[in-house]
């Protein structure tokens, strides 16, 4: 939800967002209309738990996520938020999850005004506060999923190690991500990039893998490449 002139072309609006800010009367009535959903969210979120105890881990959750993930934007956002206070470790509030972002299991936390985009996929994950997933971002279990080492089974028959992710309060995870590792405070993931080190705490990295640019507060110099910094 965001406030703008009309957006030209060949030079920059300034636009005012909103979500994380709403008029009072809106907080209350996004309220009403998540509990609203009670009854249709709470009996799933408790079958995803129960369904635990028949079927592998996570299954049916997975099911009710990808299901979910399918309705329409500001049905959606309701439907999926007040879903995922109940079937995740942790969901806080005025947490916004779009269209098409699924959640492979259930021990996720997400912090308060927190943003999944259009087609993410989050798993074992820790998401802070006032953190940005923009659209077809993936935030994986660590690099080490699937073993490849060996050469005389198929790979998908080895073992594998995963480990969880954090993204700290106040990062933002640009378009197309792959995130393999911890990403910091204040840190900014550039669209496109690989995440296969812990980011710092409010640094910009970009790229396959990706790497420091610089720190958030330094100057931008526009016109000359960017530079790569150290981690500090």
């Amino acid at each position: 939800m965001e406030r703008a002139a009309r957006i030209e072309h060949g030079r920059y609006t300034d636009v005012d967002y909103l979500q994380w800010r709403s008029p009072r009367w809106i907080t209350i009535a996004r309220e009403v209309a998540g509990a609203l959903t009670w009854p249709l969210v709470w009996p799933l979120a408790q079958l995803c738990r129960a369904a635990d105890l028949v079927f592998p881990p996570d299954m049916v959750f997975r099911t009710v996520s990808e299901l979910l993930s399918l309705i329409p934007y500001v049905f959606g956002v309701i439907v999926r938020a007040e879903f995922y206070r109940f079937a995740l470790t942790h969901c806080g509030r005025n947490v916004v999850i779009e269209f098409g972002a699924v959640f492979i299991y259930r021990d996720i936390s997400i912090g308060d005004n927190s943003n999944i985009s259009r087609y993410c996929i989050i798993h074992h994950c820790d998401i802070g506060s006032y953190v940005g997933v923009s659209e077809h971002s993936v935030v994986v279990s660590g690099s080490r999923q699937h073993n490849i080492d060996r050469t005389d089974i198929p790979i998908w028959l080895q073992r594998g190690r995963k480990k969880r992710i954090a993204l700290g309060d106040d990062c933002w995870i640009g378009t197309h991500s792959v995130v393999m590792e911890d990403v910091g405070r204040g840190a900014v993931v550039g669209a496109g990039a690989v995440v296969t080190k812990p980011v710092p705490e409010f640094t910009i990295v970009a790229g396959n893998p990706a790497r420091p640019l610089r720190r958030r507060g330094e100057p931008a110099r526009v016109g000359e490449p960017a530079r790569v910094v150290e981690p500090r």
